[in-house]
């Protein structure tokens, strides 16, 4: 794995989430037993686990190890944010008959998968959610356009695509469905299109709702998730990470932290061939050869893209803006929209750009701004391969500095949780004891202890009802069985947020699990309702189109097809 500003936190991550697949089954995985030295952690109840799912299921289906798991997810999701745009770009122009679309389908997918803040993402900082969201983007607008002709197909896409982006980056997926609203109110030219993007919208959003309703429901649950402020999204915070205007000219690779100010390097910046594309697109507007449709719709994306150039410049009055935008933490996130819009606008003009260059230049154009990252994807991995012990050391020696799956701080640990225990000087004190578990009241004897997955189980005696501390953090979705019996009322909030449960005298066998919230299983049963309309629907349309093809067979066809 190469070593960006995420580090080894992405392999680390899905070796958890595999090792609860294994115990567990596969599943949504809300909480992350061996984070916080064990004391658990909702990553994935708040973070969006779409990237890693996919690492995750690399390993488990074709056996790669972790580090070359998140690799390929990296690797696919850099694949398809271009395959789609190509996509995206060919479904219009074959509509329209543009030149040399073929060409112009290319230079656009390049130009969006090879741009300098794309490259940043992968490479530099490592980002594997946000990584995906650039694949997810381009699929919605595919789906949109397919559905302005085949609505059931195009509204199975959007559909598909909008639950990733749903997914994939949480901050994205905000910022981007502002634009996906506005795209077919501002192009429409009846409203049945405009409705079939909303219903696939709204099944999109019903799939991916394992994930974010419990994570809005919950929120307010978390010491820094609940408000924009505790996620650094203050006014002031926003305007000291603005992209200067002037930073967009210079094409910087993207080596180190971020800084405020404009000598910023990380390669926070639009990327030469997008602008070129952008003023390109900005002339070619007020030329002859495009239809008045066309025209507006190129106008959409230049507006949309010199918005959010704007709205990321130190012009932007952030203190107007309403709390929940202000989540985006880094304006410069918001590049993935100006990458898109501004190779969107050069696809919609290139009518007209046609006729002064060809579009292999500007293929080879986003190819040579791409190579000075060739080094970073050369290198040889810093650590070739790592066994699980070994990752589970070196996520160790990064928790005793204050980093929880890769967060800095206590973005998701539960609001309840006060004192030391996640200070390596308390842990060296006062040792967890190995089954997690410290008689309050009582006499509990405790046997026989095993551990898989989120699953504690226990084999005890005891001649009175006893009370328990739970070296876990408590947090909604832990659930007690007694010889198999769920006890709900015996797992409760105790002390500086540990998990307090009562054992009944006798001899018995407990089981302590962390499932689901109450609005984590609503949230499930809403994304299992989802699916099952979405794949009725998928059925229909096959049936549909197969039954279509035989209608138009002739009849001798027809006929030797039966017999």
């Amino acid at each position: 794995m190469w070593f960006g500003h995420g580090m080894l936190f992405p392999v680390v991550d899905i070796y958890e989430i595999c090792k609860i697949w294994s115990a567990e089954g596969f599943g949504h995985v809300p909480w992350s037993p061996d984070y916080c030295f064990g004391y658990g952690y909702p990553y994935h109840t708040f973070y969006a686990p779409l990237g890693f799912y996919v690492g995750a299921l690399s390993h488990v289906v074709l056996g790669l190890d972790y580090g070359p798991a998140i690799k390929l997810s990296f690797y696919a999701s850099f694949f398809l944010s271009g395959l789609f745009m190509y996509a995206f770009v060919y479904t219009i122009g074959s509509r329209e008959c543009w030149p040399r679309l073929a060409w112009w389908a290319l230079a656009v997918a390049s130009t969006y998968a090879l741009t300098r803040y794309h490259l940043t993402d992968v490479f530099s900082r490592s980002v594997l959610a946000e990584s995906w969201a650039w694949t997810a983007l381009a699929g919605v607008y595919l789906g949109m356009e397919i559905a302005r002709r085949r609505i059931w197909a195009g509204m199975l896409l959007v559909s598909l695509m909008y639950a990733a982006l749903l997914l994939s980056h949480n901050i994205t997926a905000l910022w981007a469905t502002i634009f996906i609203v506005a795209y077919p109110l501002l192009t429409a030219e009846s409203i049945r299109w405009p409705i079939s993007v909303a219903v696939g919208g709204f099944l999109g959003t019903t799939m991916s709702a394992f994930f974010w309703y419990p994570a809005l429901k919950l929120k307010s649950l978390a010491q820094s998730a609940g408000t924009a402020t505790g996620m650094a999204g203050t006014p002031q915070l926003l305007h000291q990470q603005a992209v200067f205007w002037r930073q967009h000219f210079t094409e910087t690779l993207g080596y180190g932290p971020s800084v405020p100010g404009p000598n910023d390097t990380l390669g926070t910046n639009m990327g030469f061939t997008v602008l070129l594309g952008v003023l390109l697109a900005m002339i070619a507007l007020f030329q002859r050869g495009l239809t008045g449709k066309q025209r507006s719709r190129l106008a959409v994306f230049l507006v949309i893209t010199l918005i959010v150039l704007f709205v990321m410049s130190p012009q932007m009055p952030w203190q107007k803006v309403p709390a929940i935008l202000l989540y985006i933490q880094f304006p410069w996130r918001l590049l993935i929209f100006t990458s898109f819009f501004g190779a969107a606008a050069m696809a919609m003009a290139s009518p007209v750009i046609d006729r002064w260059i060809h579009p292999a230049i500007l293929t080879s154009l986003a190819v040579i701004f791409a190579i000075p990252t060739l080094p970073m994807i050369s290198l040889p991995n810093v650590i070739k391969k790592m066994s699980p012990q070994q990752l589970s050391r070196w996520n160790h020696r990064f928790e005793r500095k204050g980093f929880y799956a890769g967060a800095d701080g206590r973005d998701f640990i539960p609001k309840w949780v006060q004192g030391d225990y996640l200070k390596p000087e308390f842990l060296e004190k006062y040792a967890v004891p190995e089954n997690r578990l410290t008689v309050t009241s009582g006499d509990l004897v405790c046997e026989n202890y095993h551990r898989r997955g989120t699953i504690y189980e226990y084999t005890y005696k005891a001649s009175t009802d006893s009370e328990a501390r739970m070296a876990l953090f408590y947090f909604p979705g832990w659930e007690l069985r007694i010889d198999g019996k769920i006890q709900p009322e015996r797992v409760r909030l105790g002390a500086d947020g540990l998990l307090s449960v009562s054992f009944p005298a006798g001899v018995h066998h407990a089981e302590l699990k962390y499932a689901l919230s109450p609005a984590g299983r609503f949230g499930r049963n809403l994304s299992f309702l989802g699916c099952a309309v979405w794949l009725g629907a998928a059925i229909f349309l096959a049936i549909r189109r197969s039954r279509a093809r035989d209608q138009q067979r002739p009849p001798a066809q027809q006929a030797q097809a039966i017999l």
